[in-house]
């Protein structure tokens, strides 16, 4: 696996430090969720399969790509108070329309001459069309929260149905990306996939399953917005350090195997929207722990949640506060370790230590300008070195520090029932990700518990837990309960079956494809 430096052609008005960004990538933000990671991948895959090089990098960190905006169906979806009001009045149908398009031409934001007229040959009636607008509202990603209307979304019915973040201040005004919501975790994503030995065999599924086959629902999608309308610019500057992983062809192999399932691709990208989360969680702390040369693969030890304290919920407690401070330990002993450098040692034997020594950690760390200014009095090259990492601290809590704890909630991997730490404890939603993605047609429990750890590091029973048994900290007993109460739990989710006192299968509820 090779390390990637930062790409000399990255423009100014990036970060102030490379740090984060040199060991997981231009970047892992928490308020990126899963979903919303997911919707900015869709819109690159789709953006790029249009240029004919889907899941292809013609050079390393050089995607640039032209997303959609479609404004006029935001505005009708997110920025349209009006329908509901107009629709309550006792008007007839030309009247309804009248007033409604009058309205939103006086509010629409974004668009310099809002007009939406081409509507009315669309629909029979105002009130078909208001009826559509409720049904794509109530399927909109997230559509609980109160962000502004210009980042909300709706579900990724089909190609229609995708677009970029967007900032709108005002009626007619210009329309900028926002990089809030849309923070470039969906690039990274789409660099792991591009990057994955599967890369290939995943755009064709991928080509298939989401444009292949017309879908009513987009057709929807696509009356609504008229005329596609796309971002002005090209989007630029994503940046992935590893230039092959085995995260990547794992999630990628998991992602065919959703894919490959016998459900509509509606159904199944909630749970590719759930492995990416746990495979980018998986991905933050096995390149801390490389980072800080660590062997050992990380662990979840999960708690099947039990109706009183037990041994496995204290020590999965534990495993949650070990992996949660790993990604700053490991950002910490990426800025020291250039303490250990001849480079280093040179500039602290110089005539102007300090000098020499700022230039060092502004060349290795790109430290911008203003930091520079910032730093220029400082007396020792020790100073100096605090300053970096105390900065760097302060930057890395305020988004990157909090992907593991932010997303280990989202996916269902994490839990404060019961207790007052959180620990891991599976969601009924993880388990059943889980089997619908791991399980064929069905495979033996024994089998199941040893994959989990294997794969993803999801410590349930016994046999996984020598380590915590031959230490003293658990008994075998401890973790066999723990092992018993998520067959259990299995069980009463319709996901596995016991045949005797010494066999039980966990079964897919789904058929699978055979995907090549």
């Amino acid at each position: 696996m090779e390390v990637l430096p930062r790409p000399v052609t990255h423009d100014d008005t990036g970060p102030q430090m490379w740090v984060d960004e040199a060991i997981w990538g231009h970047r892992l933000y928490d308020e990126q969720t899963p979903w919303l990671t997911m919707l900015e991948f869709l819109g690159v895959f789709h953006a790029e399969h249009a240029k004919g090089r889907a899941l292809r990098e013609d050079g390393m960190n050089t995607l640039s790509y032209q997303p959609q905006q479609q404004l006029r169906l935001r505005n009708i979806l997110f920025n349209n108070p009006h329908v509901d009001t107009v629709r309550a009045g006792d008007e007839s149908d030309d009247a309804m329309w009248a007033r409604w398009l009058e309205l939103m031409r006086n509010n629409a934001g974004g668009l310099d001459e809002p007009d939406f007229g081409y509507l009315r040959d669309r629909f029979e009636s105002f009130q078909d069309f208001a009826a559509i607008i409720s049904f794509l509202q109530s399927s909109a990603i997230e559509g609980g929260s109160n962000k502004r209307w210009s980042s909300k979304f709706v579900f990724p019915f089909g190609a229609n149905a995708l677009y970029e973040d967007a900032s709108v201040q005002a009626k007619g005004s210009s329309v900028s990306n926002d990089r809030r919501f849309f923070a470039r975790t969906g690039e990274i994503l789409y660099l792991m996939l591009c990057r994955s030995r599967h890369a290939d065999r995943l755009k064709e599924v991928l080509v298939e399953r989401l444009f292949g086959v017309e879908s009513p629902y987009d057709g929807l999608v696509a009356a609504l917005q008229g005329e596609t309308q796309h971002a002005r610019n090209q989007r630029a500057g994503a940046f992935l350090p590893c230039s092959a992983h085995p995260v990547f062809d794992r999630m990628a192999s998991d992602w065919l195997s959703i894919l490959g399932l016998e459900m509509p691709v509606y159904d199944a990208i909630p749970h590719l929207v759930t492995m990416t989360g746990l495979h980018l969680l998986l991905y933050q702390l096995q390149r801390a722990a490389e980072v800080m040369g660590i062997g050992e693969p990380p662990q979840f030890v999960c708690e099947i949640v039990s109706p009183k304290r037990s041994v496995v919920r204290d020590i999965s407690a534990d495993s949650f506060q070990r992996n949660n401070a790993l990604p700053q330990q490991a950002m910490e002993r990426y800025i020291l370790r250039i303490a250990e450098t001849p480079e280093w040692g040179a500039a602290l034997a110089s005539e102007e230590p300090t000098t020499n020594a700022l230039d060092l950690l502004a060349k290795e760390f790109d430290l911008a300008d203003d930091v520079l200014e910032a730093e220029e009095g400082r007396r020792q090259p020790a100073d100096l070195l605090a300053m970096l990492l105390d900065r760097a601290n302060t930057r890395h809590k305020q988004h990157v520090g909090k992907i593991h704890g932010a997303w280990a909630r989202f996916i269902g991997m994490s839990s404060r029932r019961a207790s007052r730490r959180v620990r891991y404890a599976p969601t009924d939603r993880l388990l059943k990700t889980l089997v619908v993605c791991c399980v064929e047609v069905r495979m033996e429990y024994k089998d199941f518990l040893k994959l989990l750890h294997d794969r993803y590091g999801i410590l349930v029973g016994n046999h996984q837990a020598a380590r915590f048994i031959d230490s003293g900290q658990a008994d075998k007993e401890d973790f066999s309960e723990n092992a018993r109460r998520l067959e259990d739990r299995l069980a009463s989710l319709g996901l596995l079956k016991r045949l005797s006192d010494s066999c039980a299968y966990v079964e897919s509820p789904f058929r699978k494809k055979v995907v090549q």
